[in-house]
Protein backbone atom coordinates (compact mmCIF):
# COMPACT_ATOMS: atom_id res chain seq x y z
CA UNK A 1 0.00 0.00 0.00
CA UNK A 2 1.14 3.53 -0.72
CA UNK A 3 1.09 6.45 1.72
CA UNK A 4 -2.35 7.66 0.64
CA UNK A 5 -3.82 4.21 1.23
CA UNK A 6 -2.18 3.95 4.65
CA UNK A 7 -3.70 7.30 5.61
CA UNK A 8 -7.12 6.09 4.54
CA UNK A 9 -6.64 2.87 6.54
CA UNK A 10 -5.61 4.67 9.74
CA UNK A 11 -8.37 7.30 9.66
CA UNK A 12 -11.06 4.82 8.64
CA UNK A 13 -9.96 2.32 11.29
CA UNK A 14 -10.30 4.99 13.98
CA UNK A 15 -13.83 5.76 12.80
CA UNK A 16 -14.80 2.08 12.52
CA UNK A 17 -13.45 1.37 16.02
CA UNK A 18 -15.51 4.24 17.42
CA UNK A 19 -18.65 2.88 15.77
CA UNK A 20 -18.11 -0.64 17.15
CA UNK A 21 -17.41 0.67 20.65
CA UNK A 22 -20.60 2.73 20.43
CA UNK A 23 -22.58 -0.40 19.52
CA UNK A 24 -21.02 -2.27 22.46
CA UNK A 25 -21.92 0.50 24.92
CA UNK A 26 -25.49 0.62 23.60
CA UNK A 27 -25.90 -3.14 23.97
CA UNK A 28 -24.36 -3.21 27.44
CA UNK A 29 -26.79 -0.56 28.67
CA UNK A 30 -29.68 -2.87 27.77
CA UNK A 31 -28.68 -5.72 30.10
CA UNK A 32 -28.02 -6.13 33.81
CA UNK A 33 -26.44 -9.60 33.59
CA UNK A 34 -22.70 -9.42 34.25
CA UNK A 35 -21.85 -12.41 32.05
CA UNK A 36 -23.70 -10.87 29.13
CA UNK A 37 -21.76 -7.65 29.62
CA UNK A 38 -18.47 -9.54 29.43
CA UNK A 39 -19.58 -11.28 26.23
CA UNK A 40 -20.35 -7.89 24.72
CA UNK A 41 -16.93 -6.43 25.54
CA UNK A 42 -15.09 -9.59 24.50
CA UNK A 43 -16.92 -9.47 21.17
CA UNK A 44 -16.04 -5.78 20.89
CA UNK A 45 -12.28 -6.28 21.27
CA UNK A 46 -12.25 -9.31 18.97
CA UNK A 47 -14.18 -7.26 16.40
CA UNK A 48 -11.66 -4.43 16.62
CA UNK A 49 -8.88 -6.88 15.80
CA UNK A 50 -10.98 -8.27 12.95
CA UNK A 51 -11.50 -4.79 11.50
CA UNK A 52 -7.76 -4.30 11.24
CA UNK A 53 -7.33 -7.66 9.50
CA UNK A 54 -10.10 -6.77 7.04
CA UNK A 55 -8.50 -3.42 6.32
CA UNK A 56 -5.10 -4.98 5.67
CA UNK A 57 -6.22 -7.96 3.58
CA UNK A 58 -9.42 -7.01 1.73
CA UNK A 59 -10.32 -4.28 -0.79
CA UNK A 60 -12.21 -1.24 0.42
CA UNK A 61 -15.64 -0.10 -0.60
CA UNK A 62 -15.68 3.37 -2.16
CA UNK A 63 -19.14 4.89 -1.72
CA UNK A 64 -18.37 8.35 -3.07
CA UNK A 65 -15.59 10.15 -4.95
CA UNK A 66 -15.56 13.72 -3.53
CA UNK A 67 -12.29 14.61 -5.28
CA UNK A 68 -13.50 14.06 -8.85
CA UNK A 69 -14.59 17.70 -9.22
CA UNK A 70 -11.21 19.17 -8.31
CA UNK A 71 -8.83 20.49 -10.91
CA UNK A 72 -5.24 19.28 -11.45
CA UNK A 73 -3.69 21.96 -9.24
CA UNK A 74 -6.05 21.27 -6.32
CA UNK A 75 -5.51 17.51 -6.62
CA UNK A 76 -1.75 17.99 -6.46
CA UNK A 77 -2.06 20.13 -3.34
CA UNK A 78 -4.37 17.62 -1.62
CA UNK A 79 -2.24 14.61 -2.62
CA UNK A 80 0.95 16.31 -1.42
CA UNK A 81 -0.57 17.28 1.92
CA UNK A 82 -2.00 13.79 2.48
CA UNK A 83 1.32 12.23 1.56
CA UNK A 84 3.08 14.19 4.31
CA UNK A 85 0.24 13.60 6.78
CA UNK A 86 0.11 9.88 6.00
CA UNK A 87 3.83 9.37 6.54
CA UNK A 88 3.74 11.35 9.78
CA UNK A 89 0.74 9.50 11.20
CA UNK A 90 2.16 6.12 10.24
CA UNK A 91 5.49 6.93 11.91
CA UNK A 92 3.82 8.23 15.10
CA UNK A 93 1.47 5.24 15.29
CA UNK A 94 4.27 2.73 14.75
CA UNK A 95 6.48 4.40 17.38
CA UNK A 96 3.63 4.39 19.90
CA UNK A 97 2.83 0.74 19.13
CA UNK A 98 6.47 -0.24 19.67
CA UNK A 99 6.49 1.56 23.03
CA UNK A 100 3.28 -0.15 24.15
CA UNK A 101 4.50 -3.54 22.93
CA UNK A 102 7.84 -3.11 24.69
CA UNK A 103 6.15 -2.20 27.97
CA UNK A 104 3.87 -5.22 27.62
CA UNK A 105 6.79 -7.58 26.98
CA UNK A 106 8.76 -6.15 29.91
CA UNK A 107 5.75 -6.58 32.21
CA UNK A 108 5.26 -10.14 30.99
CA UNK A 109 8.90 -11.09 31.57
CA UNK A 110 8.81 -9.49 35.01
CA UNK A 111 5.61 -11.35 35.87
CA UNK A 112 7.09 -14.68 34.76
CA UNK A 113 10.14 -14.11 36.93
CA UNK A 114 7.96 -13.14 39.86
CA UNK A 115 5.81 -16.25 39.42
CA UNK A 116 8.89 -18.46 39.38
CA UNK A 117 9.90 -17.03 42.76
CA UNK A 118 6.54 -17.86 44.38
CA UNK A 119 6.53 -21.13 46.30
CA UNK A 120 3.88 -23.77 45.85
CA UNK A 121 1.47 -24.77 48.59
CA UNK A 122 2.06 -27.91 50.57
CA UNK A 123 0.11 -31.02 49.68
CA UNK A 124 -2.17 -30.85 52.71
CA UNK A 125 -3.06 -27.17 52.25
CA UNK A 126 -3.69 -27.61 48.54
CA UNK A 127 -5.97 -30.56 49.20
CA UNK A 128 -7.88 -28.45 51.75
CA UNK A 129 -8.31 -25.69 49.13
CA UNK A 130 -9.62 -28.16 46.57
CA UNK A 131 -12.20 -29.37 49.07
CA UNK A 132 -13.59 -25.81 49.29
CA UNK A 133 -14.39 -25.43 45.56
CA UNK A 134 -16.45 -27.27 42.97
CA UNK A 135 -14.64 -29.66 40.66
CA UNK A 136 -15.54 -27.75 37.47
CA UNK A 137 -13.92 -24.63 38.90
CA UNK A 138 -10.70 -26.50 39.60
CA UNK A 139 -10.28 -27.68 35.99
CA UNK A 140 -10.96 -24.82 33.53
CA UNK A 141 -10.72 -26.21 29.98
CA UNK A 142 -9.64 -29.56 31.38
CA UNK A 143 -6.39 -28.24 32.91
CA UNK A 144 -5.99 -28.54 36.69
CA UNK A 145 -5.44 -25.36 38.68
CA UNK A 146 -2.29 -25.06 40.76
CA UNK A 147 -1.83 -22.84 43.82
CA UNK A 148 1.10 -20.71 44.92
CA UNK A 149 1.91 -18.30 47.73
CA UNK A 150 1.99 -14.61 46.79
CA UNK A 151 3.56 -11.77 48.80
CA UNK A 152 1.28 -10.09 51.32
CA UNK A 153 1.68 -6.64 49.71
CA UNK A 154 0.38 -7.93 46.34
CA UNK A 155 -2.57 -9.99 47.50
CA UNK A 156 -4.52 -12.68 45.61
CA UNK A 157 -4.62 -12.88 41.82
CA UNK A 158 -4.72 -15.47 39.02
CA UNK A 159 -2.85 -16.28 35.81
CA UNK A 160 -3.75 -18.49 32.83
CA UNK A 161 -1.37 -18.02 29.89
CA UNK A 162 0.37 -21.39 30.10
CA UNK A 163 -1.12 -23.00 33.18
CA UNK A 164 -4.07 -21.85 35.34
CA UNK A 165 -2.55 -20.65 38.63
CA UNK A 166 -4.11 -18.98 41.66
CA UNK A 167 -1.82 -16.93 43.91
CA UNK A 168 -2.86 -16.48 47.54
CA UNK A 169 -1.06 -14.68 50.38
CA UNK A 170 -0.03 -16.92 53.28
CA UNK A 171 -2.07 -14.93 55.80
CA UNK A 172 -5.21 -15.65 53.77
CA UNK A 173 -4.48 -19.36 53.45
CA UNK A 174 -3.87 -19.69 57.20
CA UNK A 175 -6.59 -17.21 58.19
CA UNK A 176 -10.36 -17.09 58.22
CA UNK A 177 -11.90 -19.91 56.16
CA UNK A 178 -14.89 -17.81 55.08
CA UNK A 179 -12.61 -15.12 53.63
CA UNK A 180 -10.50 -17.78 51.95
CA UNK A 181 -13.57 -19.35 50.34
CA UNK A 182 -14.73 -15.95 49.01
CA UNK A 183 -11.34 -15.26 47.44
CA UNK A 184 -10.99 -18.78 46.09
CA UNK A 185 -14.35 -18.71 44.30
CA UNK A 186 -13.59 -15.24 42.94
CA UNK A 187 -10.25 -16.20 41.40
CA UNK A 188 -11.41 -19.60 40.14
CA UNK A 189 -14.35 -17.92 38.40
CA UNK A 190 -11.87 -15.70 36.56
CA UNK A 191 -10.17 -18.82 35.25
CA UNK A 192 -13.36 -20.72 34.44
CA UNK A 193 -14.79 -17.85 32.38
CA UNK A 194 -11.53 -17.31 30.45
CA UNK A 195 -11.03 -13.78 31.78
CA UNK A 196 -7.21 -13.89 31.38
CA UNK A 197 -7.64 -14.67 27.66
CA UNK A 198 -10.17 -11.84 27.38
CA UNK A 199 -7.69 -9.53 29.07
CA UNK A 200 -5.05 -10.56 26.51
CA UNK A 201 -7.23 -9.51 23.55
CA UNK A 202 -8.09 -6.26 25.34
CA UNK A 203 -4.43 -5.37 25.89
CA UNK A 204 -3.60 -6.20 22.27
CA UNK A 205 -6.27 -3.78 21.07
CA UNK A 206 -5.03 -1.14 23.52
CA UNK A 207 -1.52 -1.53 22.10
CA UNK A 208 -2.77 -1.14 18.52
CA UNK A 209 -5.12 1.77 19.29
CA UNK A 210 -3.00 3.33 22.02
CA UNK A 211 -4.07 6.84 20.99
CA UNK A 212 -7.84 6.18 21.08
CA UNK A 213 -9.46 7.36 24.36
CA UNK A 214 -12.60 5.27 23.83
CA UNK A 215 -10.49 2.10 23.73
CA UNK A 216 -9.02 2.85 27.17
CA UNK A 217 -12.39 3.82 28.62
CA UNK A 218 -13.90 0.59 27.25
CA UNK A 219 -10.99 -1.40 28.65
CA UNK A 220 -11.63 -0.08 32.15
CA UNK A 221 -15.31 -0.87 31.79
CA UNK A 222 -14.57 -4.39 30.53
CA UNK A 223 -12.25 -5.02 33.49
CA UNK A 224 -14.94 -3.84 35.87
CA UNK A 225 -17.70 -6.06 34.47
CA UNK A 226 -15.35 -9.05 34.67
CA UNK A 227 -15.12 -8.34 38.39
CA UNK A 228 -18.93 -8.18 38.50
CA UNK A 229 -19.07 -11.77 37.21
CA UNK A 230 -16.72 -13.00 39.94
CA UNK A 231 -18.51 -10.99 42.62
CA UNK A 232 -21.79 -12.66 41.67
CA UNK A 233 -20.18 -16.09 41.75
CA UNK A 234 -18.61 -15.52 45.16
CA UNK A 235 -21.76 -14.26 46.89
CA UNK A 236 -25.17 -15.71 47.49
CA UNK A 237 -26.89 -12.66 49.04
CA UNK A 238 -27.68 -11.74 52.61
CA UNK A 239 -24.94 -12.28 55.17
CA UNK A 240 -22.64 -13.75 52.51
CA UNK A 241 -22.64 -10.45 50.61
CA UNK A 242 -21.71 -8.50 53.73
CA UNK A 243 -18.91 -10.95 54.54
CA UNK A 244 -17.65 -10.76 50.96
CA UNK A 245 -17.57 -6.96 51.04
CA UNK A 246 -15.54 -7.02 54.27
CA UNK A 247 -13.10 -9.39 52.56
CA UNK A 248 -12.76 -7.05 49.58
CA UNK A 249 -12.19 -4.06 51.86
CA UNK A 250 -9.47 -5.81 53.84
CA UNK A 251 -7.65 -6.92 50.68
CA UNK A 252 -7.65 -3.41 49.23
CA UNK A 253 -6.41 -1.94 52.52
CA UNK A 254 -3.61 -4.51 52.83
CA UNK A 255 -2.42 -4.20 49.22
CA UNK A 256 0.42 -1.77 48.57
CA UNK A 257 1.51 -3.00 45.10
CA UNK A 258 -1.26 -2.98 42.46
CA UNK A 259 -1.05 -5.71 39.80
CA UNK A 260 -2.55 -4.14 36.67
CA UNK A 261 -1.17 -6.85 34.40
CA UNK A 262 -3.09 -9.62 36.18
CA UNK A 263 -6.61 -10.27 37.42
CA UNK A 264 -6.27 -9.05 40.99
CA UNK A 265 -9.25 -9.32 43.32
CA UNK A 266 -9.11 -5.84 44.85
CA UNK A 267 -7.85 -3.36 42.28
CA UNK A 268 -8.54 0.08 43.76
CA UNK A 269 -10.76 1.78 46.39
CA UNK A 270 -12.76 3.63 43.71
CA UNK A 271 -13.54 0.38 41.89
CA UNK A 272 -14.44 -1.25 45.20
CA UNK A 273 -17.08 1.43 45.81
CA UNK A 274 -18.76 0.68 42.48
CA UNK A 275 -18.73 -3.06 43.11
CA UNK A 276 -20.00 -2.69 46.66
CA UNK A 277 -22.81 -0.36 45.59
CA UNK A 278 -23.87 -2.84 42.93
CA UNK A 279 -23.90 -5.82 45.31
CA UNK A 280 -25.88 -3.95 47.93
CA UNK A 281 -28.41 -2.24 45.66
CA UNK A 282 -29.37 -5.16 43.40
CA UNK A 283 -29.42 -8.94 43.70
CA UNK A 284 -26.82 -10.86 41.74
CA UNK A 285 -28.06 -12.10 38.39
CA UNK A 286 -26.45 -13.98 35.56
CA UNK A 287 -29.65 -14.44 33.56
CA UNK A 288 -30.38 -12.54 30.36
CA UNK A 289 -33.06 -13.39 27.82
CA UNK A 290 -30.86 -12.32 24.94
CA UNK A 291 -27.40 -13.09 26.36
CA UNK A 292 -26.47 -15.39 23.48
CA UNK A 293 -27.30 -12.66 20.94
CA UNK A 294 -25.29 -9.93 22.65
CA UNK A 295 -21.91 -10.74 21.10
CA UNK A 296 -23.62 -11.48 17.78
CA UNK A 297 -24.98 -7.93 17.79
CA UNK A 298 -21.45 -6.58 18.24
CA UNK A 299 -20.13 -8.72 15.37
CA UNK A 300 -22.97 -7.56 13.10
CA UNK A 301 -22.13 -3.96 13.98
CA UNK A 302 -18.47 -4.64 13.16
CA UNK A 303 -19.36 -6.14 9.76
CA UNK A 304 -21.41 -3.06 8.91
CA UNK A 305 -18.67 -0.73 10.19
CA UNK A 306 -16.07 -2.53 8.05
CA UNK A 307 -17.89 -1.26 4.96
CA UNK A 308 -17.61 2.39 6.04
CA UNK A 309 -14.44 3.96 4.66
CA UNK A 310 -13.49 7.61 4.56
CA UNK A 311 -12.91 8.71 0.93
CA UNK A 312 -9.61 10.40 1.70
CA UNK A 313 -7.59 9.18 -1.31
CA UNK A 314 -7.77 11.89 -4.01
CA UNK A 315 -6.15 9.60 -6.61
CA UNK A 316 -8.59 6.69 -6.26
CA UNK A 317 -10.26 5.68 -9.49
CA UNK A 318 -13.90 6.84 -9.87
CA UNK A 319 -14.55 3.99 -12.32
CA UNK A 320 -14.94 1.28 -9.66
CA UNK A 321 -16.73 0.82 -6.35
CA UNK A 322 -13.84 -1.09 -4.76
CA UNK A 323 -10.20 -0.30 -4.26
CA UNK A 324 -7.52 -2.75 -5.47
CA UNK A 325 -6.70 -5.78 -3.34
CA UNK A 326 -3.68 -5.24 -1.07
CA UNK A 327 -0.59 -6.82 -2.62
CA UNK A 328 -0.01 -9.39 0.17
CA UNK A 329 -3.51 -10.90 -0.09
CA UNK A 330 -3.66 -10.51 -3.92
CA UNK A 331 -0.37 -12.42 -4.30
CA UNK A 332 -1.74 -15.23 -2.15
CA UNK A 333 -4.87 -15.45 -4.31
CA UNK A 334 -2.79 -15.42 -7.48
CA UNK A 335 -0.79 -18.35 -6.11
CA UNK A 336 -3.99 -20.40 -6.00
CA UNK A 337 -5.07 -19.23 -9.45
CA UNK A 338 -7.73 -16.79 -8.20
CA UNK A 339 -7.98 -13.56 -10.17
CA UNK A 340 -7.87 -10.41 -8.01
CA UNK A 341 -7.36 -6.84 -9.17
CA UNK A 342 -4.28 -5.53 -7.34
CA UNK A 343 -3.85 -2.34 -9.38
CA UNK A 344 -5.68 0.95 -9.81
CA UNK A 345 -7.27 1.71 -13.15
CA UNK A 346 -5.12 4.84 -13.02
CA UNK A 347 -1.54 4.32 -11.83
CA UNK A 348 -0.80 6.78 -9.04
CA UNK A 349 2.67 7.78 -10.28
CA UNK A 350 1.43 8.20 -13.86
CA UNK A 351 -1.56 10.14 -12.62
CA UNK A 352 0.68 12.50 -10.62
CA UNK A 353 2.84 13.02 -13.71
CA UNK A 354 -0.25 13.80 -15.78
CA UNK A 355 -1.43 16.29 -13.16
CA UNK A 356 1.95 18.05 -13.28
CA UNK A 357 1.71 18.23 -17.06
CA UNK A 358 -1.83 19.62 -16.86
CA UNK A 359 -0.67 22.28 -14.42
CA UNK A 360 2.15 23.30 -16.77
CA UNK A 361 -0.30 23.61 -19.66
CA UNK A 362 -2.61 25.74 -17.52
CA UNK A 363 0.30 28.00 -16.57
CA UNK A 364 1.34 28.39 -20.21
CA UNK A 365 -2.18 29.17 -21.30
CA UNK A 366 -2.57 31.69 -18.51
CA UNK A 367 0.62 33.49 -19.51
Amino acid sequence: MNTLQWLQLILSYIMQASLVIGVAWALECRTHAARTKTRIWTGCFISLLGLLVIGLLLPRLQWVHPWSQLGPRELLVVAGAEHVLGRSLLAVWFLGFLVMLSRWVIQFVGLRRFMASCTELGHEKERALRMMARRELLQPNGRPVTFRISPEEIGPFCYQFHQPIVFLPKSLVDGDKVELQHVLHHELTHLQTQHPMQLFSQKLVQALLWFHPLVWISGRRASLVREFVCDDAATSGGASTASYLRTLLRIVEDRSTPQRSTLAMGRSPSELKVRARRLVSAPATDVSRWGGLASVGVFVGAVLASQVWLPTNPLSSPQTRYSPWPSWSANTLHTFGVSARDFEHFDAHLQMHELFEDCKKMDLEGS
